[in-house]
């Protein structure tokens, strides 16, 4: 359970309303409180401050402070599931404030009030309701796609495939002594209640005919001449299962990007892509192992003279916030991203992007540029040289953390939206910036909610911050 001491009490009155949030000036209706609570256990949990107006301003609290609690109490477990808020009584000049904080619902669980579903999202409360409650549960994972039963039938999976996953696993063997129905089962590929069901996780990398059961798997590659989607030089659309997807679509980009001939020391002779090849496969992989298979849209890989785009169905698992893209694994499709592990593909450490990073950095190469959108992310591997340097520990600094620290040179504190606008970036490159500047003890994060801000780690916030 989280507790607020006085000073970040304050930092959230200066910070004011955002999604996680909200200042209420007394506690006027049971139900209001209910679907504020319900609102932000279903979304990235928030803060309720009541005796705090709008205009930031601290009114206190007039009526008797037990009764409140008790109110707010009623109103917790009048949500279903109760939920199970920190109540905190704080003075500020003298008046007393009631702060509630309400922490996120674990991934597999969700809130209701009255039979509804309410989430925040940024300043407004909102009703799930229709087609909009199961792209709610798929968003919490509660509903995974490759955890879906199916109609498909044992025949309809390729012994050529299991065999080389298994021999991925180093159980070469496991068919001399076990079945196929044994191997699904023992996987948690398929559930047995009387039928054999097999899921969608096993079709997507095991199935005979991958596109007859799910078509929304292939992918669209594409290389164009120049830099924009004009003209095409050439195209291939996969549709494989995704082992076999993956190597294709890195087979066509190593085919359709330039290269040239390195002579080393030893007078060896090494190729050198113009983007690294292990860049190029976490990206694809990346893409393969994240998407919203939900989505009838296809992965499209677009080569063009100066970049590299990976684009793919799938915002962000509501489990992942932002700010912790690059830094945490989150997985959306839960058994299909275990396969890909098994094979060697992903390590599941949140290392990837940081890796990736320092690929570039070693070739010269601007760090990757992530889109993050509503409901597709874009990888950018650019070709434009970069002077960032790398270094095991990504001590570096690129251009853009250089600029932010100029910007602290002369100002007292920096926010993510300031660092977007003075580096033209995108929100998840900013965050990735600012994570990795306080990995490496350039930059102090003050305050936990919208309202955080950077400051210099050498320097230590005033007493008006």
């Amino acid at each position: 359970m989280i507790f607020l001491d006085l000073k970040q009490v304050l930092q959230v009155i200066d910070s004011g309303e955002s999604q996680e949030i909200e200042f209420k000036e007394s506690f006027h209706s049971s139900q209001k409180f209910s679907e504020i609570m319900c609102g932000f256990a279903n979304t990235y949990g928030g803060i309720i401050l009541l005796g705090v107006n709008n205009k930031k301003q601290v009114i206190g609290v007039l009526d008797k402070i037990d009764e409140v609690q008790q109110k707010i109490s009623c109103s917790a477990q009048s949500v279903s599931p109760p939920v199970l808020p920190s109540i905190e009584v704080h003075e500020v000049n003298g008046k007393k404030i009631v702060a509630i904080v309400v922490q996120r619902a674990i991934d597999s669980a969700f809130h209701t009030f009255q039979g509804v579903i309410w989430v925040k999202i940024g300043s407004t409360l909102k009703k799930i309701e229709g087609n909009q409650i199961v792209d709610f549960l798929r968003g919490k994972q509660i509903l995974c796609f490759d955890e879906t039963p199916t109609n498909a039938k044992i025949e309809d999976l390729d012994i050529n495939k299991l065999n080389a996953y298994l021999k991925a696993r180093k159980q070469a063997d496991y068919f001399e002594s076990h079945s196929i129905e044994d191997f699904l089962v023992s996987l948690k590929l398929a559930t047995k209640n009387g039928d054999l069901k097999i899921k969608n996780a096993a079709l997507l990398v095991f199935a005979k005919d991958p596109i007859f059961f799910n078509p929304q798997i292939e992918m669209k590659l594409v290389r164009f001449d120049g830099n924009e989607p004009v003209k095409i030089i050439a195209h291939e659309l996969v549709q494989s299962g995704l082992v076999e997807g993956i190597e294709k679509a890195l087979s066509f980009v190593k085919s359709n990007i330039s290269k040239s001939i390195q002579v080393k020391l030893d007078a060896k002779r090494e190729e050198q892509f113009q983007y690294p090849i292990d860049v190029i496969r976490e990206a694809i992989v990346n893409a393969v192992a994240h998407r919203d298979y939900f989505s009838k849209d296809a992965i499209q890989i677009y080569i063009f003279n100066d970049r590299l785009e990976i684009t793919n169905p799938g915002s962000l698992p509501l489990g992942l916030p932002r700010e912790l893209f690059g830094t945490l694994s989150v997985q959306r499709n839960p058994l299909t991203y275990r396969i890909l592990r098994d094979y060697g593909y992903v390590e599941g450490l949140g290392s990837g992007v940081p890796r990736m990073i320092n690929s570039m950095r070693k070739q010269g190469l601007a760090d990757p540029d992530f889109g993050i959108y509503e409901h597709f992310f874009r990888a950018i591997l650019k070709s434009r040289q970069s002077s960032s340097k790398p270094t095991k520990s990504h001590a570096d600094l690129n251009k853009r953390q250089i600029k932010a620290i100029e910007f602290l040179g002369k100002n007292k504190s920096i926010k993510t939206k300031t660092y977007m606008k003075i580096n033209n970036v995108s929100f998840g490159t900013a965050r990735l910036d600012i994570n990795e500047m306080i990995k490496l003890s350039y930059l102090k994060k003050i305050g936990s909610y919208k309202g955080a801000y950077y400051i210099l780690k050498t320097q230590e916030p005033s007493k008006e911050d």
